[in-house]
């Protein structure tokens, strides 16, 4: 049921993107989609706290002499009811009902930006400039407008609303369909629920400075905000920081806090060569960078950057860059958890050297093997790295390695996600490991060892957890340079084979009386 929600739910912001595409250019719509959704959904639970608060009133006898309505008028637009529970309250002039009421007059697009504006005063640490005002701009007629404001009227969220990172998902599936639509790769990609859930939990953030320098829309912030309401913790218990590279996403960050009554410290700067946050150590850091980064300009960084203390990573691909940023941005005790490609579990020269480098400086705590098809636009497999700054004692100079490529619920075609089953297992490994429980408890054939650094040094160095957990090694696991090496030797015996087939023909025509 929650699954068909969703897709009818995205399928329907497609379809009014579709309808008026020949107005405007594609990539502008997504800020007419931003603003418009971002309107909805916080009246959307506005309205639904408000009913609840109207039925706990309702029972309520009033023993001043303020007339009963009154009172409960006052208590219901009392805007600490609402922030108390982490919901916006909303001015009456920026409520999603006035939009429709008013959706039929010529100055539409003015009373939208003029809800946003009102919005923007209300709370301006966490909304000023980032709902985009272009509804008086924008190439949309008033009909145009109200065709979207009908449509949005119509989607319905859902009971389990909270629970969702609306905001993401639909970055998620837009950045497919524009993607799509303007003939680009999807090179960026909305971190999957399943896999932000995962990592907090492994981490288990409850309170400090969480940090992701590659933030996106805030899933991350968004699953750490949930496990501390899930478990009671004050969520002011936990100090926000992030830094993206592009506007809209940055928009849709401090969109999702907002949302969540929450703030943060996000900056917008490019982190391999601007860092927003260089005196930073964060008890957490979490992310999903950009994968296999070509031209990320090492030539840029200077000589003396501290970041890079294992070595600077080739300029055809960023991964140690990330690495060793999310490695210099960790307090003492820190923890990081993040996504990868891959190819970093296994790359040789110099991202092979870093990799021996930061093994053993012993800051790999464990390695999580991920099933193809987490993400919603690729396939592509991932793995989840987890570091530490400083182990305990009984966990020194060992990893994790956990195989969960046949962990996943398929839930589309095109997409798999870890379940909460799934989550927890993987979770309780890591507790069991954490804990110094004996490794015959925790280790599990084709699925989860500890590993020692003499057995990594004995694998090159390689943190593909296929060669740890005892199953065959799939194609994607294993490293460039075996690859080439059994290429090489393939062609060599192929070529070879020519050769002595060639002089055999040279042989047999050379008897018929003919030259070759």
């Amino acid at each position: 049921m929650k699954k068909e929600l969703e897709l009818n739910f995205e399928h329907k912001l497609w379809q009014a993107a579709d309808k008026l595409r020949k107005k405007i250019e594609v990539h502008e719509y997504k800020y007419v989609v931003l603003g418009l959704i971002f309107l909805r959904y916080i009246s959307y639970a506005f309205e639904e706290r408000k009913r609840e608060l109207k039925e706990r009133l309702a029972n309520k006898v009033c023993e001043d002499f303020i007339p009963y309505e009154d009172l409960r008028e006052k208590a219901l637009e009392d805007k600490d009811r609402y922030l108390s529970e982490g919901i916006l309250y909303v001015p009456k002039k920026a409520r999603w009902d006035y939009l429709v009421k008013n959706a039929n007059q010529p100055n539409i697009g003015e009373i939208i930006d003029r809800a946003i504006e009102l919005l923007e005063e209300e709370y301006p640490s966490q909304l000023k400039d980032v709902i985009p005002k272009i509804y008086t701009s924008i190439n949309l007629d008033p009909f145009d407008l109200a065709y979207l404001i009908n449509t949005f009227t119509s989607i319905d969220f859902g009971y389990d609303h909270k629970g969702k990172d609306i905001f993401g998902r639909i970055y998620e599936y837009f950045l497919g369909k524009f993607a799509e639509a303007e003939g680009k790769k999807g090179g960026e990609f909305y971190t999957p629920r399943s896999l932000t859930e995962l990592i907090v939990k492994v981490l288990d953030v409850k309170g400090g400075r969480i940090f992701d320098p590659a933030c996106g829309s805030g899933g991350f912030f968004v699953s750490a905000l949930e496990k501390l309401e899930r478990e009671g913790i004050d969520k002011n218990k936990l100090t926000i920081y992030g830094q993206e590279s592009k506007q809209m996403p940055w928009k849709i960050c401090k969109m999702n806090l907002a949302l969540r009554g929450a703030e943060g410290d996000i900056r917008i700067g490019d982190s391999y060569h601007n860092d927003k946050f260089f005196d930073l150590r964060s008890d957490y850091v979490v992310s999903n960078p950009p994968f296999n980064d070509s031209g990320w300009g090492a030539d840029r960084i200077k000589y003396d950057d501290p970041r890079f203390k294992y070595g600077l990573p080739p300029d055809n691909n960023g991964n140690y860059a990330w690495i060793q940023h999310y490695i210099y941005h960790l307090a003492p005790n820190g923890m990081a958890g993040f996504v990868m490609a891959n190819g970093a579990l296994s790359g040789g020269n110099q991202e092979g050297e870093i990799r021996k480098r930061i093994i053993e400086d012993d800051l790999v705590w464990g390695i999580v093997a991920c099933p193809a098809k987490l993400f919603y636009n690729v396939s592509l497999p991932v793995s989840l790295w987890f570091l530490r700054k400083s182990k305990p004692e009984h966990i020194k100079s060992k990893v994790l390695f956990i195989y969960a490529k046949k962990l996943f619920k398929q839930i589309s075609r095109r997409q798999v996600v870890f379940t909460e089953e799934h989550i927890t297992k993987i979770v309780e490994k890591f507790r069991m490991f954490e804990k110094g429980e004996k490794e015959e408890k925790i280790n599990e054939i084709g699925f989860a060892k500890v590993a020692d650094l003499k057995e990594i040094e004995k694998n090159g160095f390689v943190l593909t957890p296929g060669r740890y957990v005892g199953i065959k090694l799939e194609e994607d696991e294993v490293p460039f340079e075996e690859k080439m090496k059994n290429y090489s030797e393939e062609l060599s015996k192929l070529l070879k084979e020519d050769e002595e087939l060639t002089k055999k023909v040279k042989e047999v025509f050379k008897a018929l009386n003919f030259e070759v």
